[in-house]
């Protein structure tokens, strides 16, 4: 089946292509675009390759020296800037549409700046309007999506097929490339009530983006290019990471600086000995669950590093005989995953963290918290089996309920190998050290990410030369 639109304008000969690169204004959405950015030109393809990334203030600050930014003003009430961390109170659609007056007068402008040359937009799967104005400037879209192609597959699934009334549990249902059970209470709601929206904009884009790898994800990749039948151009392009430190901040490394104290607490450690604990830039844990949490870790008997971005009462950076614990400061979490004393990491399932887990090839305990984790969960503990769960979800009412340090100490237990279950855990880590390897190849030169991205940008680049449909099957 052909699926095709109004192809962009047409150009001749070839040209040099210039990415414009507009991330959504929240940190776990911003990390993985920015990332995307800066290796732009670090695949090969036919020709030179620019990027700009246009963003606010806050953002500009976190974005990579390589990339050069457009910041432009963002206005919310009480200064808000980041979507991760806006209060209950706030209003969620009047941030999105203040990121919508702020973002799409800006790439309207620098597309048109850029007018004489090859130009192609890629944006966050969420930002609905970008395809609009990269179509009405006459140029490519390119949707990213910074989640997995296994959640993304499953949430169209549920959309496309879903009975009036879904029993709990289900199969994913229409044909779902693993037969797989989920609880109605694993399901996002809210982002089954805005798919349709974000579906019917991501129709008028030339491809999908996700932000993972053909080893991790290549079957869902492919169920979701053809399960509404429109036959999409969908590229795995990742794993994209964060950069090490925020390199445009205050913050800088000087050769010869010295050591992270969190990494110098870890060089102390014996191999695979320390679980890590962190629950994203935003902790989103009340303060009886974070007692609990913490009781736990110590219960565990195993050495813990534990990491609370924001600022938590009565928590402080401090090391004991048990582990350390890390509050009210960015920690480098991928170097943290890669040191040789981490042997495990209790995680709320978001997809940057999951992709810092695979690529360090170091085992989950999962605890999704809200939106696709309780998805990245399934995939984690049932489909790759790297991963084990800290509580059963059958309700909404579990989502909401405080977990038990006993139960934090026997998922710990389960996931670092005490006892009878050390030769599950064994298992694990093999097959998420394989998982790394494979991710590590990837995104090198002559991988299967670093060829679909390379891919992607020769077609761009052609879309300006020649009359292109956009899909064939």
């Amino acid at each position: 089946m052909r699926s095709e639109t109004t192809a962009p304008r047409s150009r001749p000969g070839a040209a040099p292509l210039h990415l414009v690169f507009v991330p959504f204004l929240a940190r776990s959405h911003f990390a993985p675009l920015a990332a995307a950015a800066a290796a732009a030109t670090s695949c090969r393809s036919d020709g030179t390759t620019s990027a700009v990334i246009i963003t606010t203030p806050h953002f500009a600050a976190l974005a990579p020296t390589s990339v050069p930014v457009r910041a432009v003003p963002f206005r919310f009430p009480g200064g808000h800037a980041d979507f991760s961390l806006l209060p209950d109170e706030a209003s969620a659609p009047a941030f999105f549409a203040a990121a919508e007056e702020a973002l799409a007068p800006a790439l309207a402008e620098t597309i048109r700046a850029n007018a004489s040359g090859a130009v192609a937009v890629v944006s966050d799967a969420v930002l609905h309007w970008a395809p609009r104005v990269a179509r009405e400037c006459g140029v490519p879209h390119v949707t990213f999506h910074t989640i997995g192609a296994f959640a993304a597959a499953a949430m169209v699934a549920v959309h496309l097929h879903r009975p009036e009334v879904l029993s709990d549990p289900f199969v994913i249902p229409g044909g779902f490339p693993t037969p797989l059970k989920l609880r109605r209470a694993q399901v996002n709601e809210d982002a089954l009530a805005h798919l349709p929206l974000f579906r019917a904009a991501e129709a008028t884009s030339y491809a999908v983006a996700f932000n993972s790898f053909s080893a991790l994800e290549d079957d869902f990749a492919e169920y979701y290019r053809r399960v509404d039948g429109s036959c999409k151009k969908v590229f795995l392009v990742g794993p994209r990471r964060a950069a090490p430190i925020t390199a445009r901040s205050n913050v800088t490394v000087a050769a010869g600086a010295e050591r992270d104290p969190i990494l110098q607490w870890l060089d102390s450690q014996a191999a695979g000995s320390v679980v890590y604990a962190c629950f994203g830039s935003t902790c989103g844990l009340s303060a009886d669950q974070l007692k609990e949490l913490g009781a736990g870790l110590r219960a565990s008997g195993v050495p813990f590093l534990w990491v609370i971005p924001t600022p938590a009462e009565g928590m402080e950076e401090r090391a004991s005989g048990n582990g350390m614990v890390v509050a009210g400061r960015w920690a480098p979490q991928a170097e943290i995953l890669a040191h040789r004393a981490v042997g495990g990491f209790v995680s709320h399932c978001g997809w940057n963290s999951v992709l810092d887990a695979v690529c360090a090839g170091v085992p989950l305990a999962t605890w999704p918290l809200r939106a696709e984790q309780f998805l990245n969960e399934a995939f984690l503990v049932d489909v790759l089996r790297v991963g084990v769960r800290v509580r059963e979800v059958a309700s909404k009412a579990d989502v909401e309920a405080v977990v038990p340090a006993d139960a934090v100490a026997t998922a710990v237990g389960r996931l670092m190998g005490n006892g009878e279950d050390e030769d599950e855990a064994t298992a694990r880590r093999a097959r998420v050290r394989e998982l790394g390897v494979a991710a590590g190849a990837a995104v090198a030169e002559g991988g299967s990410s670093c060829g679909d991205w390379a891919r992607l940008v020769g077609e761009l680049k052609a879309l300006h030369g020649n009359e292109c449909e956009r899909c064939t099957d």
